[in-house]
């Protein structure tokens, strides 16, 4: 007896710590400031609002130094364009040539893999077949203006030789790329790495060979015979050693230059890791240098777009409800729970009571699991919140209403009228769940949503009223 007893409150203590996490969360103070440390939830766009971005073809040009051949010449002085009779021309950056359906379809491609290679999970991305113009509809938060910057670059990555410009290695020599965060006792750094493919990685090795920074040897304790001819001789292993030292590459983005570097040693990996800024010691540097970080992970791990666009039109579009939608879901749970709770006190007295403590148990759960499974909540996400509340109604319902009959009869059974509620609840809801499984990988957003909050919901009904309910009631 003591035993059920201790099983029994064990297990409404736990019930309780979850209510108390699920609807108050679990709080700390950082400079005397509370923070709730439980995941808050993330919104669909009809909720949060929307960022509807509009990508058209540029129609600018642009300037090319070309030599007698029509070779284009990069960098090229005043001085070497009029000594060598280079000519200046002025071409569009997007030529006739390159206006072909395939390669809006590609643009369209290389800007979905972008959106997903950042974890954005809720996007719209429309294509005008005859002008080539795309349509992005983002959701609006802080990363917003960001990921329009990234999606909207061209993305020609290139590694020059710094003086005769020669391409060594570019976008097709790279596989993906990822970020990394270190930390030391000098702050937070953020680094990308440009990890290359196995041709990539040979080609990277070779130039890696022969843009190796020449350390000079320390000979201070070293004498000679000849002092003049050892002075002429370091003199010459000086020379020697600059010019070495000088042959660079550069490390280009859309032709602009990023950096201008040697190598240490040999690269026989094929990765390099390249480190953004300095070590951030506030929340703000880490948030910028993570933000560049990601840009040039996501450009280095997608193909370069073969058009550029402009993107100076974005509009906010307001999501269908208001502020403060967190407080409203717990108020409108917390309503049901107060219904079903006074509903189920009435008829079945204190067996009532202690069910309707794991109904509200089992809210709170179902909150939980829908922020730490960051299911984006729409409306119809929010609508299946309370469809799961309703079908868990039913089913303690029809098993405190076995149990009662089981009483009648004198029985007693209670494991065996719990195990038939649940069973006859499960053979009926199988349909339910086997379209919320449809929906929740289906790529329409409300209805992705509505599928997976029906699908924890369910399996969560399932589980915790066969683990904590039952053995409460038994």
């Amino acid at each position: 007896m003591k035993k059920n007893k201790l099983k029994l409150i064990t297990l409404i203590l736990l019930v309780i710590l979850i209510i108390m996490v699920g609807f108050f969360g679990v709080y700390s103070r950082e400079k005397g400031i509370a923070k709730n440390n439980v995941k808050d939830y993330e919104y669909a766009t009809n909720i949060n609002g929307a960022r509807i971005a509009k990508f058209e073809l540029s129609t600018s040009t642009k300037e090319t130094i070309k030599d007698a051949d029509g070779k284009v010449i990069e960098d090229a002085t005043e001085e070497e364009i009029a000594e060598k009779g280079y000519t200046k021309q002025e071409e569009p950056v997007n030529k006739d040539e390159n206006k072909t359906h395939e390669n809006y379809e590609l643009t369209k491609q290389i800007i979905k893999s972008r959106l997903d290679k950042m974890g954005v999970k809720s996007y719209v991305l429309r294509l005008d077949e005859e002008t080539g113009n795309l349509i992005v509809e983002l959701p609006e938060n802080d990363n917003t203006d960001s990921i329009i910057n990234i999606i909207s670059t061209v993305g020609k990555f290139e590694i020059v030789d710094a003086d005769t410009k020669e391409v060594l290695l570019n976008n097709d020599d790279i596989s993906t790329s990822n970020i990394y965060r270190n930390t030391t006792s000098y702050g937070t750094e953020m680094s990308f790495s440009i990890e290359f493919t196995s041709e990539g990685a040979k080609k990277l090795e070779e130039v890696s060979k022969n843009y190796a920074t020449i350390k000079e040897d320390n000979k201070s304790g070293e004498t000679s015979e000849n002092s003049e001819e050892a002075t002429v001789s370091e003199n010459n292993e000086k020379t020697a050693t600059e010019e070495k030292k000088e042959k660079k590459v550069s490390l280009k983005l859309d032709d602009t230059e990023l950096m201008s570097t040697s190598f240490d040693d040999p690269v026989t990996t094929g990765k390099m890791y390249l480190t953004v800024g300095q070590a951030a010691t506030t929340s703000e540097d880490l948030e910028s240098n993570y933000t560049q970080a990601q840009r040039m992970s996501t450009l280095l791990s997608t193909k370069p777009m073969p058009l550029t666009y402009n993107s100076d039109s974005s509009t906010f579009v307001e999501g269908a409800l208001k502020e403060n939608i967190t407080n409203k879901i717990l108020i409108g749970v917390a309503i049901v729970i107060a219904i079903a709770v006074v509903i189920l006190l009435a008829k079945y007295k204190v067996k009532g009571l202690f069910v309707g403590i794991c109904f509200a148990g089992l809210s709170a759960l179902l909150l939980l699991t829908v922020r730490y499974w960051n299911v984006e909540l729409s409306k119809e996400g929010i609508v299946a919140i309370f469809a799961v509340l309703v079908l868990n109604f039913i089913l303690v319902y029809k098993m405190l209403n076995g149990l009662r009959k089981e009483e009648d009869n004198k029985k007693g059974e209670t494991k065996h009228a719990i195990n038939m509620a649940i069973k006859d609840f499960t053979l009926k809801v199988i349909p339910l769940f086997i379209f919320a499984v449809v929906f929740a990988f289906g790529t329409w957003e409300a209805a992705s949503s509505f599928g997976m909050v029906m699908f924890w919901g369910l399996t969560l009904i399932e589980l915790y009223n066969l683990f904590i309910t039952k053995n409460i009631l038994k």
